[in-house]
């Protein structure tokens, strides 16, 4: 189970309290007794985070609520976390540090900074434990804070050139065009991130500080690594790989699309979940044969055709691999 620092709780208690809900019934709604919230490192369930959105969204009858908060970020409400972005040279070098450092915060998400292509830089927000609409208010709460963590600190207008969401559209969502400055918001998407224009990450932070962010590294490098997506990615691929068959397109980059990343990102979350590309391209490819087949044969062309082979030859190469692949896996059995 996921934890996260009680300095996330006691910012968006303190909000909800100055907005009209009472403080002490929203310390218990969320089942936590009144001391946790003095301490500056304690760590208390994600849960409780993703409840306590629900309570403020109910008791205040605004769906807005992650947004109105996040709206109103006050910098250094997150202790090393906010220093060690606000003393960073660039916006980049600043949200380049949530990745590594998340670890600082909550052990239930993970950041990533990537660099699309010479003109966009993406940065994706993962959840690893949540469902429903606690974990939409949280992921939604997120993205728009980090958004306005960054304007304070930059001296230039800071609109995304884009947000991805995967909660649903609501019924009305003029207060996301407010929060984000820009229209072009995608909901039910895949992945929760926002990307902006790559010159932005070149904006200097008016708080840059390197004296200081030299003292904060090393404090931060002693923190654990941001948690493992282990089984998360396997299987976004395997359902987009599964639609990629059918419109005909089963590449790295046509996957990676459809997942709104990188080619490169796509990999690299494959490899932290002990797996490649090949394997996963390979497995699909393996199960779609399989179940094509099991009603009676195919011809070597038709099968080519629905595994997204250019010729019979390329996939009897593939065929071999698969045949070597489960013998391995049959002798590991039996070690």
């Amino acid at each position: 189970m996921g934890t996260d620092q009680v300095l996330l709780h006691r910012f968006v208690i303190s909000q909800l309290s100055a907005a009209g809900l009472d403080r002490d019934q929203l310390i218990r709604d969320i089942g936590l007794p009144e001391w946790t919230m003095a301490g500056e490192e304690m760590h208390l369930p994600s849960q409780t985070f993703s409840r306590l959105w629900e309570l403020g969204e109910h008791g205040l009858g605004d769906p807005d609520v992650a947004l109105q908060v996040a709206r109103r970020y006050e910098l250094s409400s997150l202790g090393l976390y906010d220093y060690l972005f606000s003393t960073a040279p660039t916006l980049g070098a600043g949200l380049a540090t949530c990745g590594p450092y998340v670890a600082a915060v909550t052990t239930n998400h993970r950041f990533d900074l990537v660099a699309e292509n010479e003109h966009e830089t993406t940065l994706y927000l993962e959840m690893i434990d949540g469902e429903g609409r606690g974990r939409d208010l949280t992921q939604l709460w997120g993205l728009s804070a980090v958004l306005s963590r960054a304007r304070r600190v930059v001296a230039e207008p800071l609109v995304p050139l884009r947000v991805s969401l995967r909660q649903q559209a609501p019924a009305r969502w003029d207060t996301f065009v407010e929060v984000f400055g820009t229209t072009a918001i995608e909901f039910d998407a895949p992945v929760d991130s926002m990307t902006f224009r790559a010159e932005d990450m070149d904006l200097p932070l008016t708080t840059r500080d390197p004296v200081l962010a030299a003292i904060l590294r090393p404090l931060a490098e002693a923190l654990p690594p941001p948690p493992p997506l282990a089984t998360a990615w396997p299987q976004r691929v395997a359902d987009a790989l599964a639609d990629a068959f059918d419109a005909g397109e089963a590449s790295l980059d046509r996957v990676a699309r459809r997942l709104a990343t990188s080619p490169r990102t796509l990999q690299r979350r494959l490899m932290e979940a002990g797996t490649t590309w090949r394997k996963e391209l390979d497995r699909a490819r393996d199960a779609r044969l399989r179940q094509a087949t099991a009603t009676g044969p195919l011809s070597r062309a038709r099968q080519a055709q629905l595994l997204g082979y250019s010729d019979a030859g390329s996939m009897r190469r593939a065929s071999r691999r698969w045949t070597m692949a489960d013998h391995g896996r049959r002798a590991e059995r039996f070690d």
